[in-house]
């Protein structure tokens, strides 16, 4: 049988009037976060304000991510989605307002945030999982969904910082406002979208589902994904940090397309390739480069190594973020996909929110490079307390090359 090909799956009914919304929703995500930290740096004069900040914002995602994707299952999407994007782009309007804020105001507005961040990565693979087979076309719309997001964090870092260059991070902050309300507007109006009506509209025979975290497996791939979102969230930080120290605001913007670029490439590579290994074994060598190319960059330290060394680390983000969400969907009962899904977004964002929590207050006193490598050490022990396990896990899931054949 045939691997169906990348544009046969979006020729698919209804899902390009998904898929390009669900986009421009995360478009905002990936402008919002520069935007803010070169907004609140500009205003506070600290990289440490800002890293908390960024913090509060990742760890209440982190927190209301399951009960946001809960209420998505019962609910259904169009309502859940239109107010969260609502609350959100509000807040975001309001960090723009109120920039002179004290910080427990600011970290207020960061909780609002991030507590309200529509999850259109997670609601966008439940329409890929219901519109499309499962094997061959279920996961190349996945691998499609991880390699554009990265596309979208390519341009969206370096279109906050030119904006913030050219016009005012103040401006950033309100484009990232707009593609939110667009991008929710816009998805929850689809066809695919619409059809998400929740569990409380649809009634079940049978036992009741089982809670994705109660899946044989699962777990340890959840708690080992932090290890990359620590990586991220660091990463975020280290752009702008960098920059700083290189007297040039686009570099920060420069950078981080570079890394987001270099994963969209790492994704479609990834996705031709057929690994016979367990997922656990996936995740342990993926994170493990990552890991050890991120440590390398920060020791040589300087513009030049930062602008290889995020590209080269680049590589491995969507490859991680795919074995992940192919787990979710694959080990988990699919009449939880909302949650299993949301449950890798939780572990990447809580990694993140840690990340540039510990870089943001290391950076100041240390110098980027050296804060790098410690927020490295961070991720690596999460990974190692994780390593045997990983190596030993088989999981009732197919392996990302099985899958479709």
């Amino acid at each position: 049988m045939t691997t169906p090909s990348y544009s046969s799956v979006l020729r698919a009914p209804g899902i390009a009037r998904a898929f390009v919304p669900s986009i421009i929703g995360r478009l905002s995500l990936a402008t919002s976060g520069l935007a803010l930290v070169l907004l609140l740096e500009r205003s506070t004069g600290s990289f440490a304000v800002a890293g908390a900040v960024t913090a509060a914002l990742g760890i209440a995602n982190v927190v209301a991510t399951p009960w946001r994707a809960r209420l998505i299952d019962r609910r259904g999407q169009a309502l859940v989605l239109s107010l969260l994007g609502a609350v959100h782009a509000a807040s975001l309007v309001a960090f723009a307002v109120l920039t002179d804020a004290a910080l427990p105001a600011l970290l207020v507005l960061g909780v609002i945030a991030g507590v309200s961040a529509p999850p259109f990565g997670a609601t966008m693979r439940v329409v890929w999982a219901t519109a499309l087979d499962a094997g061959g076309s279920r996961t190349r719309g996945f691998s499609l969904d991880a390699v554009a997001e990265e596309v979208t964090f390519a341009v969206g870092p370096l279109l906050a910082a030119v904006l913030a260059a050219v016009l005012d991070p103040v401006a950033s902050l309100l484009a990232s406002a707009a593609f939110v309300a667009l991008g929710t507007a816009a998805f929850v109006t689809s066809r695919l979208s619409r059809q998400q009506v929740g569990s409380h509209r649809v009634s079940h025979d049978g036992p009741a589902a089982v809670t994705p975290m109660r899946s044989r497996g699962f777990p340890l791939i959840v708690i080992a994904m932090i290890a990359p979102g620590i990586i991220l969230g660091c990463i975020e930080i280290a752009a702008p940090a960098i920059a700083a120290g290189a007297s040039s605001t686009v570099l920060s913007g420069v950078l981080l397309a570079l890394f987001a670029g270099a994963s969209a490439i790492g994704g479609l590579v990834y996705g031709r390739l057929r690994v016979r290994a367990t997922f656990e074994r996936q995740l342990l060598v993926i994170v493990a480069v990552l890991l050890v190319v991120s440590a390398a960059t920060g020791l040589i330290g300087g513009p030049l190594a930062a602008l290889i060394g995020f590209a080269l680390a680049g590589l491995f983000l969507a490859p991680v973020l795919i074995v992940g969400y192919l787990a979710a969907d694959a080990r988990t009962d699919p009449r939880s996909r909302t949650e299993a899904s949301s449950w890798i977004n939780t572990a990447v964002n809580f990694g993140a929110a840690i990340g540039a929590l510990v870089f943001g207050a290391l950076t100041d006193a240390t110098g980027p490079g050296v804060a790098l490598v410690w927020t490295v050490v961070g991720a690596g022990v999460v990974l190692v307390g994780c390593g045997p396990w990983l190596v030993r896990g088989r999981g009732r899931g197919r392996n990302v090359g099985d899958v479709g054949r």
